[in-house]
């Protein structure tokens, strides 16, 4: 009988918990880069609730800054939430499809984790520099009024 194929999903739960002497590593990493994803996801929930609260401001209302700092406020609350889901697939990825040694292997995932790290970082701090913008610190003032409320 044929062995029935394995999903993506679950070679990759393979790959991390698998018993071999790395997989302390793999699931320390998983760990890391599952806790950034469970950490940016608000800033997904954020970006969503500015677009809502763009589209529902009538047009006439919003100013050209508003355009530009919203855009580049959306973008930039995406990047280290993708970064990171991304991240936790690319050592699987790496020991699968390059033929390359285990060491050189190793070494690429290092400086991916720590390149990823980096990006993630930059883009929490452009993050911050541009909420303090009139248009969007105007949306946040808004939304963590109402925010409170509930607290």
């Amino acid at each position: 009988m044929a062995k029935p194929k394995q999903t993506y999903f679950k070679k990759v739960v393979i790959f991390y918990f698998a018993p071999l002497w790395r997989t302390f590593f793999t699931t320390l990493y998983l760990l890391c880069f599952g806790y950034f994803v469970i950490f940016f996801s608000d800033y997904i929930l954020l970006g969503v609730r500015f677009l809502y609260y763009t589209f529902t401001l009538p047009t006439i209302a919003l100013t050209l800054d508003y355009l530009f700092w919203g855009s580049a406020f959306v973008v930039m609350l995406v990047i280290p939430f993708s970064i990171s889901l991304y991240a936790i697939f690319i050592p699987f990825e790496l020991m699968k499809k390059l033929d390359w040694t285990r060491n050189q292997k190793i070494l690429v995932a290092f400086v991916v984790a720590l390149a990823t790290i980096d990006v993630v970082v930059a883009s929490d701090i452009v993050v911050r520099i541009i909420e303090k913008q009139p248009p969007i610190v105007r949306f946040l003032h808004l939304h963590l009024r109402l925010c409170r409320q509930f607290v």
